[in-house]
């Protein structure tokens, strides 16, 4: 297998913007293709979980897979290079890490006919910053003002640096689709996608597969290669797996590097590399109870990740902090004595005779209801406490995430890029659904945006990283990995990590 690391040093990504370098939009190299690119054909991919809406405002940040074909983004991320190039925006550049500018591509058109321009974009931005909206988006316009300059310029202005904010224009604020569209579509908005990518949405039929065809006016002369592309809906990873060995799909994206290791195996192609991020349980500091720190301790103390790992048969290698690390960052180690030692000095402080803690957990999932059940076993060994699984829809689960109506609860997150950290543990960001706040963290989170220095800012996640791996408000127990097992007629993969697992350049890719 192939395996193009994704989770070593970012710092590049942080440079003061990007910058045109040459006629492609291309992101890292094309694979192993044999022979010149061949035009024609339909690749079926086999994809687990469905999206609610294909709105721009949503689904470019939850459904990259299925939004990323049809709506592109301003610009991608070059996983190779660790590098942010040119996509349908030509530039986005700034000195100061306040003041962005962004120059869109010249002669660029919606499906529609409508032209992808200046007033596109802030209809799009404008749409995701109103509440009404409800855009999973919209924290991202947080402290974030634009302007028209000229029909193909936008002037961004930020309270403050940061110079992570192209991770932005690959993200939330990457999908634009048509003004026009979204007017005429209305309520319909969500299943009525009109953008400027390679490809459209011609059917869709929820839970089973959505059929894209070739975009005649995309800009890109001579591409997308394929004349179709269908999602198939697979509800795990071996129906996955299974999709691609029965030939029903030629491509799916695999998390495991297990399984990912099977399908090279059994003589497909594979490519990819980690994310950062990964499985785990979170605790609610704000919690009564989970605020106390030697309880939360004591139950860090029993958590046993290597027996987690080697019981769920996903990954290989156990998950030691929240981001591999040579510079000795760690999350508690097992200890039962330990364990239970802080939590019969919890209870001699707050005069109890025991604890009961809730689990909340995804229900319907049978390998989130698996993890539920053996991280309730485990924390159950410390004499005197009691674990109850609360399982919940995932609509409500997240929910509760949000308004912090929980105890523990296990979840996953993942991410290409390191200012993940900033949205899980900055003091009162938007997504620290744990209520964590540490001034160290805080500090050099902060510096990870406002400086330019790549060695300044990889130290800075160090200290992050070894803050938020002892104190873990999330003990995760395995990385996610960002893989694709494909067929070997399938040719001109160029690896894309996203929050959603391993995508490519749709574009690119032809059928040998």
């Amino acid at each position: 297998m192939k395996s193009r690391r994704v989770v070593g040093a970012l710092a590049a990504v942080v440079a003061t913007g990007i910058a045109l370098t040459g006629c492609s939009s291309s992101s890292g190299s094309e694979g192993d293709s044999v022979g010149e690119p061949k035009t024609g054909g339909t690749l079926a991919y086999a994809m687990g979980g469905e999206t609610q809406s294909m709105d721009p405002a949503n689904c470019g940040l939850v459904a990259y897979h299925r939004c990323s074909p049809v709506f592109g983004t301003l610009v991608r991320y070059d996983a190779a290079t660790d590098t942010f190039v040119p996509y349908l925006a030509e530039s986005f550049e700034s000195s100061d890490g306040v003041n962005w500018t962004l120059k869109l591509r010249e002669g660029v058109t919606f499906s529609d006919g409508t032209p992808f321009d200046a007033e596109a974009v802030v209809f799009n931005w404008d749409r995701i910053k109103d509440p009404a909206t409800l855009s999973a988006a919209a924290s991202a316009t947080n402290g974030m003002a634009w302007e028209i300059v000229d029909p193909l310029t936008v002037k961004v202005t930020l309270d403050e640096a940061n110079f992570q904010l192209p991770w932005q224009l690959v993200r939330g604020l990457g999908a634009i689709g048509s003004p026009t569209g979204i007017k005429a579509a209305g309520a319909e908005v969500g299943n009525k996608p009109v953008g400027a990518g390679p490809f459209l949405m011609q059917e869709w039929v929820r839970n089973s597969e959505m059929k894209l065809v070739r975009n005649p006016t995309y800009f890109e002369q001579g591409l997308p290669y394929l004349d179709a592309m269908t999602i198939k809906q697979a509800g795990s990873d071996p129906q996955k797996m299974n999709a691609v060995i029965s030939g029903e799909a030629l491509m799916t994206p695999l998390s495991s590097t297990i399984d990912t290791e099977k399908m090279a195996d059994s003589g497909f192609n594979t490519d990819g590399g980690q994310l950062i991020g990964g499985s785990g349980v979170i605790f609610n500091y704000k919690d009564p109870t989970v605020q106390d720190a030697g309880l939360r301790n004591a139950m860090l103390h029993a958590i046993d990740a290597d027996q987690m790992v080697a019981a769920l048969g996903t990954q290989t290698v156990t998950a030691d902090a929240f981001m591999p690390s040579d510079s000795g960052a760690a999350f508690p180690e097992l200890a039962l004595s330990e364990a239970q030692k802080l939590f019969d000095d919890y209870l001699s402080r707050t005069s109890k005779t025991s604890e009961t803690i809730s689990l909340t957990t995804y229900a319907g999932f049978p390998v989130m209801e698996q993890t539920s059940q053996m991280l309730q076993a485990q924390l159950q060994k410390i004499n005197g406490l009691t674990v109850k699984i609360v399982p919940l829809d995932p609509p409500v689960l997240l929910a509760n995430q949000r308004k912090g109506d929980f105890q523990l609860m296990t979840t996953t997150y993942q991410s290409a890029s390191k200012d993940l950290l900033f949205d899980l543990f900055y003091t009162n960001a938007p997504q620290n659904a744990t209520g964590y706040s540490n001034p160290k963290v805080d500090a050099a989170l902060e510096l990870t945006r406002s400086s330019k220095d790549a060695t300044e800012v990889a130290k800075a996640y160090e200290i992050v990283n070894t803050e938020v791996s002892r104190d873990a408000p999330m003990r995760i127990w395995q990385y996610i990995g960002a893989y694709i097992a494909s067929d070997k007629k399938v040719q001109g993969i160029t690896v894309v990590p996203t929050g959603s697992g391993a995508a490519w350049d749709w574009e690119k890719v032809w059928l040998n």
